[in-house]
Formats: structure tokens, C-alpha cells, sequence
């Protein structure tokens, strides 16, 4: 009797442990925020690509500079629609733009953008007076002629 009453003993302390650790690590879960990831949708287009879409330019022309439209509606055939988003997933505003494109015998007869500016493409810094990481390297490396 002595023996029973100390088997269900140790399995009600095994039962009560495991509760406790289940119930720590559920609190502990929502303690960690957990990891978002950066989220990018649609077409990037650049200020430098919507300057070569001029009053009369093609179809073609359009589709080469600015690739295919995200929207290329067969309600509204003289429309293309350039979308992009990206949400930073960092607690900050999600960002929208987007081109529209009005056609006339298959030539630009306007465009319109819509948003906060469009993202421009990325150029890398060609300063001359500032030179890379590896230019400086090689310049403690190799040995100078002053």
C-alpha cells in the first residue's frame, strides 16, 4: 500500500512538472516576437525608366523599358498598370505606387503615377576622392614609391 501511494505520488509530480514546463514555455513563446519577413511585390521601376515613356512611344517600346504590365485588363485594353508594394515588415507604412499607362493606336497618349515618388534604382557611389575597401587594402599591401 505504502509503495502504490508513493507510484502515484511521483506520477502526479511528473504530471505537475510537465504542466509547469508547458506552462512557462507557452508564456515564454509569446514573450518573442517573431520574425517577419521583408515583403516585395510587383514591377520596380525607376524615374530614369518613366522619363523614356514619352507621348508617342509603342507598345513594344513600353513593354521593353518597363517590362510586362502587373495588369494588362481586357475591360480597359488601352490601360497597362504598373503596381508595386513593399512592406518592411519593421512596424513601418507599407509603401504603394503605381504607374498607369493610356494607349491610342497602340501609342502612349499619357501617363500617371500615383504615390509618394517611385524607388530609384540603386547606384553604387562612384566618388573618386573616396575609394573602396579594397583599393585601401591594396594600397597597405603593396608597397609605395613615395
Amino acid at each position: 500500500m505504502i509503495q502504490l501511494m508513493s507510484i502515484s505520488r511521483i506520477r502526479l509530480l511528473k504530471a505537475a512538472l510537465y504542466l509547469i514546463i508547458g506552462a512557462s514555455l507557452l508564456v515564454l513563446n509569446g514573450c518573442v516576437r517573431s520574425y517577419r519577413v521583408e515583403i516585395q511585390q510587383g514591377n520596380v521601376i525607376s524615374a530614369e525608366q518613366i522619363e523614356k515613356i514619352t507621348p508617342g512611344t509603342s507598345r513594344n517600346e513600353v513593354r521593353f523599358i518597363l517590362g510586362t504590365p502587373l495588369i494588362e485588363d481586357p475591360f480597359h485594353a488601352e490601360r497597362w498598370d504598373y503596381f508595386y508594394s513593399l512592406d518592411p515588415a519593421k512596424g513601418e507604412l507599407v509603401t504603394k505606387y503605381r504607374l498607369s499607362v493610356w494607349f491610342e493606336n497602340d501609342q502612349v497618349l499619357r501617363t500617371v503615377v500615383e504615390g509618394a515618388g517611385l524607388p530609384g534604382a540603386i547606384e553604387p557611389d562612384l566618388e573618386e576622392d573616396s575609394p573602396g575597401f579594397f583599393s585601401q587594402l591594396w594600397d597597405k599591401v603593396t608597397p609605395s614609391d613615395d
